[in-house]
């Protein structure tokens, strides 16, 4: 991750830290040491959470007077972008969710609209907790009636590029971009040449997002889904989720079911 890149850059990352200091409440321990304790669960339903509220809510008015100069703010930060650091989120297995009956191999496509989700791919997500993963704390695209199964897979065979920060996020559009409405996205079939897998991290789907100063909120619906497309690069507001978009089949895989 890089060292320059601040949650205070990003409307999703400034929400989250909110987040964070009203979880502590007043009083509580210092930054470093209450983010060090915080669970991995909660910090991954505190960004889910702060995602939401920005791309579907009124998150960017929530956070549009934090002043980002106050020492316990930035204190925050940095320890906050610590604690996600220390989060491991990719590993053997993942869960995905959905009927199996034959996994078939990946075909990778791009979204004829401004869309930054790659069409074809498997998808996986983080276990979290025995009965909890990335996908059923963010509530996204889950259908209570389809199973939710264990995929392990060999994982040091696998060709996985993180975004675990904005400027992973236009490295990978720049390998192979497209542009799309006057904003460049990723080609998706040029980069499947290169990656098995493309995992977005807790601190990726905070930062790679359009960054405050450079792009203001100006948009009128209230929310900052437009926003979010707003700057040169589209960011990753389409996945809204901690996962893995696999563009080629999980070498070695192995499906378990999960019991409910």
């Amino acid at each position: 991750m890089s060292a320059r890149e601040s949650l205070l850059d990003t409307f999703p990352g400034r929400v989250f830290i909110k987040d964070l200091l009203r979880f502590r409440g007043s009083g509580g321990l210092p930054p470093t040491a209450f983010a060090g304790e915080v669970c991995p669960e909660h910090l991954i339903r505190h960004a889910t959470d702060a995602v939401g509220r920005y791309l579907y809510s009124d998150g960017c008015d929530e956070v549009a007077d934090l002043d980002v100069n106050e020492p316990e703010i930035q204190a925050f930060d940095t320890a906050a972008l610590e604690a996600l650091a220390q989060l491991a989120t990719f590993g053997s297995p993942q869960i995905h969710q959905g009927m199996i009956s034959e996994l078939r191999a990946p075909s990778i496509r791009n979204r004829q609209r401004l869309n930054t989700v790659p069409d074809g791919a498997f998808w996986t997500s983080t276990p979290i907790t025995d009965h909890e993963d990335s996908w059923t704390v963010s509530g996204e695209n889950l259908r209570r009636d389809h199973p939710r199964w264990e995929v392990h897979f060999d994982a040091t065979a696998v060709r996985l590029a993180r975004i675990d920060s904005a400027r992973d996020w236009i490295d990978l559009i720049e390998s192979n971009p497209v542009t799309v409405d006057g904003c460049k996205c990723p080609n998706w079939p040029a980069i499947a040449q290169s990656w098995d897998a493309i995992h977005l991290s807790p601190a990726g789907l905070l930062l790679a997002y359009p960054t405050i100063s450079m792009t203001p909120f100006t948009t009128t619906d209230g929310s900052g889904y437009a926003h979010s497309h707003a700057g040169p690069y589209a960011s990753v507001g389409d996945w809204s989720a901690v996962s893995t978009a696999w563009l080629h089949e999980p070498p070695n895989v192995e499906f378990k079911r999960v019991e409910a």
